[in-house]
């Protein structure tokens, strides 16, 4: 056989695998727990029209405080989840050692956050605060 001929063959089958065992149901898998939100923070963009502003959350998932960290561009801030920042509030979340998704009631899709314990910017939670490494 042609060596060209194995690669061109080897390159198509990857091709074709690829979106069906990469992040296939990433989020799927992962059984649900109720978190309650303990504090935020977010980070605006300041007079910027189309920058990026950053938002945390952190929540009591019972046995673990995650803390998770979304980019939003300033003027897509009105799309944002404000049922986040309301302390007390309790969603039902899916994580893993990197993401956080956050379901609410009536949303389609649920909101993805990065989990994020580099910032130590929570001001009403000492929890929060001993989460940050």
């Amino acid at each position: 056989m042609n060596l060209g001929y194995i690669r061109v063959m080897l390159c198509l089958a990857i091709v074709l695998t690829a979106p069906c065992t990469f992040g296939a149901g990433e989020d799927k898998a992962l059984t649900p727990v109720q978190a309650t939100v303990l504090d935020h923070n977010e980070f605006p963009c300041v007079n910027c029209l189309f920058g990026m502003s950053d938002y945390y959350v952190c929540f009591d998932a019972g046995s673990k405080i995650v803390i998770g960290h979304e980019k939003v561009r300033t003027d897509a801030r009105r799309h944002y989840p404000t049922a986040l920042t309301e302390r007390g509030k309790t969603f039902s979340v899916r994580f893993d050692d990197k993401f956080i998704w956050v379901d609410e009631p009536g949303v389609k899709k649920p909101v993805k956050l990065t989990q994020d314990y580099t910032k130590k910017i929570f001001l009403s939670s000492d929890k929060c605060q001993a989460a940050i490494k």
